[in-house]
């Protein structure tokens, strides 16, 4: 009895530490410190002071922000995606993309996040159309949507030309008037260009844009007008009289518009609301030739209609689905989104998602005028053009079929029929 005792005492001392060491691997030490997230985005001199600010405003949080040339953006986020490289939350350059992100398990609904949270969601109420799909909020929108136009107040002047916000305050700022316009400010030499619209299939679609017509609708349906064939016939009809810069040219020896402007080498630049940040770093490195900050400005687009409608969808992040640190990536964005983030995104000289007193105080800095800051910020509709999933695939139409009509390959007669052969098979083949 005395042995058996004994034997026992020793098989329970020996398997203590087993149950000691058990326990200690099923109750890890909890990590402390704070949470790093991946981002992507592209480099936008206007993007880095919102990374740079949030890291700055807390310590819970380190955004380790991955920044990708804007003109390589959307290829290669959609290889980082497919191959599930480590990323916690991207921003989206094309929108319309988003659509296809979301098909192929990338993005993560925020729904959850956003009831969890309870962050502030004036900008996602604002803009729930277009970050919304299937009825779920799918993204954070932290910049508003507009497309204007921006212009070099000494080219008009040596032209002797009113500058635009002079013809928008008269009723009078078509787009025959634009053009009007941009073959009197031209030096006819390819010196100075009236305007420039750049190459992006969505700029070609201003018109369309303004008319409210979808192109192709969510359901599938093929509606469009004459305005289309009508922009691309102008802009042909401008760019041989060296009035407008060519598209050709600028894909390729790959000039982007800032520098065009920047450069003081076009009257007028159609563009989008982050462009006021450019000029912002444009003055700050000295860039803009022969003329200085006080002399641009911005105001509407051109547009035929009473009724003033303007292209835009807001720019916005998304959460991946296979994120490591979802609540983080969540509270990262919805900050960006937010009014923290919207007075910085102000100060960076872009319209942000929401624009209140506060933030209006804020953009006036970034404006050579009073004008210009009234026509930055007045209640407008910008029409969301290619926010389904058959946009990416529009767009991509659209870059081909205005090519093909500079170069001579596409008659004014055969537009209308393979601009809708195209559009058809379109439908018939996206998912």
């Amino acid at each position: 009895m005395k042995i058996t005792r004994i034997v026992a005492a020793l098989l329970c001392l020996a398997a203590a530490p087993l149950f000691a060491a058990g326990k200690t691997e099923t109750a890890p030490a909890k990590k402390s410190g704070p949470v790093t997230i991946i981002y992507y985005l592209w480099d936008d001199p206007s993007l880095k002071p919102l990374v740079d600010a949030f890291n700055a405003a807390q310590k819970d949080i380190i955004v380790d922000a991955r920044y990708i040339p804007s003109p390589d953006y959307e290829t290669k986020i959609t290889t980082l995606l497919t191959a599930k490289a480590e990323m916690d939350c991207y921003m989206q350059k094309r929108q319309s993309d988003t659509f296809a992100h979301y098909d192929n398990g990338f993005i993560e609904p925020l729904d959850s996040l956003l009831a969890k949270t309870g962050v502030n969601r004036t900008a996602v109420d604002a803009y729930k159309e277009a970050v919304s799909i299937d009825g779920k909020v799918v993204a954070f929108p932290w910049r508003g949507a507009a497309y204007y136009t921006y212009y070099n107040k000494k080219i008009f002047e040596k032209a002797g030309v009113p500058t635009p916000d002079t013809y928008v305050k008269n009723g009078s700022w078509t787009w025959d008037k634009f053009a009007e316009i941009s073959k009197k400010l031209s030096s006819g030499d390819g010196a100075v260009f009236g305007s420039t619209v750049y190459v992006w299939g969505s700029n070609q679609l201003y018109m369309e844009a303004q008319h409210e017509k979808p192109i192709i609708d969510a359901k599938g349906k093929i509606d469009y007008d004459g305005a289309i064939q009508r922009a691309f016939s102008m802009r042909k009809n401008l760019e041989e009289a060296k009035a407008m810069w060519p598209l050709i040219d600028m894909k390729v020896t790959k000039t982007h518009y800032s520098k065009q402007f920047y450069d003081g080498k076009v009257g007028m630049l159609l563009i989008g609301e982050w462009f006021p940040g450019f000029m912002i770093s444009g003055r700050d490195k000295n860039l803009l030739q022969g003329y200085t900050w006080n002399d641009w400005g911005v105001t509407r687009l051109p547009c035929d209609d009473k009724n003033y409608v303007t292209l835009g969808t807001p720019t916005f992040s998304v959460v991946t689905s296979y994120a490591k640190n979802k609540e983080a990536a969540f509270r990262f964005i919805a900050w960006m989104g937010g009014p923290d983030g919207a007075k910085i995104a102000a100060e960076a000289g872009v319209l942000p998602a929401t624009v209140d007193a506060g933030v209006k105080a804020v953009l006036a800095k970034a404006f050579p005028d009073a004008q210009s800051l009234e026509a930055f910020t007045e209640p407008k509709k910008a029409y969301p053009l290619l926010l389904t999933k058959y946009g990416s695939r529009i767009e991509a139409q659209v870059n081909t079929m205005v090519e093909e009509y500079l170069l001579g390959k596409l008659t004014d007669a055969d537009f209308d029929a393979k601009f809708k052969a195209g559009l058809k098979e379109i439908v018939a083949t996206t998912n």
